[in-house]
């Protein structure tokens, strides 16, 4: 559960460390090493999130919350709370407890739910980003919440990266399927205590263009508590 949110973005910035050269790139991927040594060690988390797409159609927006328990007794509980007024459902409630998982969807019990085996690998493991990585930057001395955090700024190059290395693990690399068209470059932005170390929040943003129409995804995200007592909602 310690991963949720935060790995993907960690994960996405320390490639684009290692994807440029040059002070702020060497201080990323430092900065990095520390966080996930840091983030390792955490006992349980709590997080917000937000995900939304705006200029299409339809704007369609969602928001999270969540937390859970990495290591001790608990370890591998979780919970998740999601709603939304344009996804399908209004409120989605998924708890996870001792390896059994529940969810209900507006009220309405769904019962137990399969969860990837977490023992198989990641595919996105074998994908190696460093040549699509357009930009890095460190910023210092940002006050947020009167606390003092370190913001990693990274660019991929997305519509590059759809038509070669996900296109190839996909087997997907023809005209029909071309995502690389409609993608902008990739936004990713972290932020991390500068007293722990830990990641406090973050965002990812994407430009889509469909059929002439600009569409933006945004997600953004931050962590509410850490090594705290994680309160579990029950099931309607």
């Amino acid at each position: 559960m310690r991963r949720v949110l935060a790995l993907l973005l960690l994960t996405a910035t320390a490639a684009l460390a290692n994807g440029c050269s040059g002070a702020d790139a060497q201080e990323a991927q430092d900065l990095l090493v520390q966080s996930n040594s840091a983030f390792a060690q955490v006992r349980s988390a709590t997080f917000t999130s937000r995900i939304s797409l705006t200029g299409g159609p339809e704007e369609l927006s969602m928001t999270m919350s969540g937390g859970g328990y990495a290591h001790g007794r608990r370890a591998g509980d979780f919970y998740v709370l999601a709603t939304s007024d344009n996804f399908g459902f209004h409120n989605l409630v998924l708890v996870s407890r001792s390896g059994r998982v529940s969810m209900s969807v507006d009220g309405n019990r769904v019962g137990e739910v399969p969860l990837p085996d977490p023992t198989a690998g990641n595919p996105l493991q074998l994908v190696d980003l460093s040549e699509y990585v357009k930009d890095v930057h460190v910023e210092h001395g940002k006050m947020i919440d009167g606390e003092s955090m370190t913001k990693l700024t990274g660019v991929i190059d997305t519509a590059g990266l759809a038509k070669g290395a996900l296109a190839d693990l996909a087997g997907a690399g023809g005209d029909d399927l071309d995502l690389s068209k409609s993608l902008g470059d990739t936004r990713v932005v972290i932020y991390l205590s500068d007293a722990t170390h830990l990641p406090m929040r973050g965002l990812v943003d994407v430009p889509i263009e469909v059929a002439g129409q600009k569409i933006a995804m945004h997600l953004d995200f931050a962590y509410t508590s850490y090594d705290e007592r994680v309160e579990f909602p029950g099931l309607r």
